[in-house]
């Protein structure tokens, strides 16, 4: 029996959804501060040791991740748990997202558990700004972890200055990231979303660039799309990655679409907010939006992807509709702290039974399967 799944997670499911998330993150950073407490940590890890195998070696844009398996943003908005999550068994973290100025997001509860599983998030950006996540990030400077820096525009910036509020951030986090997403898709800022179109983004994505390249040269860049992005929205945003030399794309974010939120209760269907987790269409959508992006992007692009993952079939899902690389959030509380070794060892298996000897074999191949179809429209 799966006493974490039976016993454990219907007891958190009970309490306050973000005070929980922030209790955990405060005890993995105690956590660092010593190797003592940091094999401690590990104990509650798959099999008791950080999984992973040189078969599962992925790279993006250079960097090296010993496994497809990255912590998304907005797990750790602050950058103080980096070395415990990859203690068990992540292969990075995306900390953030990250803001230039100190604010607190949107008024409180603002966090739901809508089933075991599944959340509805309205934080908006809460984050103690950049100056602190500097301070934070500090302490893994040659620590050789990947460390990717979601970054965001504070809420009373208007859409004419974002260029520049994102590359503030990405100038004075430019010595700590090992990549940067650039967050333009999370339902919970207003008019945040409306920066994925063709121009603003293409506004954010030079001056970025321009950024990076006065810093010291360009680091790995994705642009992180919404899955309630229509296909043709999509083909201006691959456009635009690809002018601008982008890595690739992190598909998805959370969806605000009010039928898949009208399933766990009519009251949720116009709350606002982003879903995220173990929802069947969400996870679809997520995926159809990766295939498609490989269908037309091909090895133009990698893909990060995310949404819905929770263990190994719903991971070798994204990676067979062309994802590179993989991130989970919600599943680290729905699953547990031996998700990431659990998924790695499964895709592993997969691999063996098969005769695969490196993940990029498998990458894409599924991803003439999915349609272009525009679901769950109301």
């Amino acid at each position: 029996m799966n006493i974490y799944k039976k016993i454990i997670l219907p007891i958190l499911d009970k309490l306050d959804s973000e005070s929980l998330h922030n209790l955990v993150l405060d005890l993995f950073h105690l956590a660092e501060f010593s190797s003592a407490t940091l094999w401690l940590l590990k104990q509650f890890a798959y099999k008791r040791k950080r999984f992973t195998d040189r078969r599962l070696r992925v790279i993006l844009g250079g960097v090296e991740f010993d496994n497809p398996l990255i912590v998304g943003a907005g797990w750790d908005k602050f950058g103080r748990a980096v070395k415990s999550l990859w203690q068990l068994g992540f292969a990075g973290v995306e900390v953030g997202t990250v803001v230039a100025n100190p604010q607190p997001g949107n008024p409180k509860p603002r966090q739901f558990v809508l089933s075991s599983g599944v959340i509805l998030n309205w934080l908006g950006f809460n984050s103690p700004g950049m100056e602190a996540v500097a301070r934070n990030l500090e302490r893994y400077r040659g620590s050789g972890i990947p460390i990717g820096i979601s970054v965001g525009k504070n809420r009373d910036v208007e859409a004419k200055d974002a260029p520049l509020a994102y590359a503030t951030v990405v100038r004075r986090l430019y010595d700590f990231a090992s990549y940067f997403a650039i967050n333009v898709s999370s339902p919970n800022t207003p008019g945040l979303r409306g920066l994925q179109d063709k121009k603003p983004l293409g506004e954010i994505l030079h001056m970025v660039n321009k950024t990076m390249d006065e810093a010291g040269g360009r680091k790995p860049v994705f642009v992180k799309i919404s899955p309630d992005l229509s296909f043709g929205a999509v083909e201006d945003v691959i456009e635009v990655a690809i002018d601008n030399g982008l890595t690739g794309i992190i598909a998805t974010n959370t969806t605000e679409n009010p039928y898949i939120k009208a399933k766990y209760g009519d009251r949720w269907r116009n709350v606002q907010g982003g879903l995220s987790g173990d929802d069947e269409d969400f996870r679809r959508m997520a995926t159809e939006k990766i295939a498609y992006i490989y269908r037309r992007a091909g090895s133009l692009l990698k893909i990060i992807g995310v949404g819905g993952i929770k263990d190994a079939e719903t991971a070798l899902e994204k990676i067979k509709a062309g994802a590179s690389a993989l991130q989970v959030v919600t599943a680290i509380r729905s699953e547990g702290l031996t998700v990431a070794g659990k998924i790695n060892s499964g895709i592993l298996e997969y691999m063996e039974r098969e005769g695969i000897d490196s993940i990029e074999e498998i990458v894409g191949v599924d991803s003439g399967k999915y349609g272009q179809k525009e679901h769950y429209v109301l």
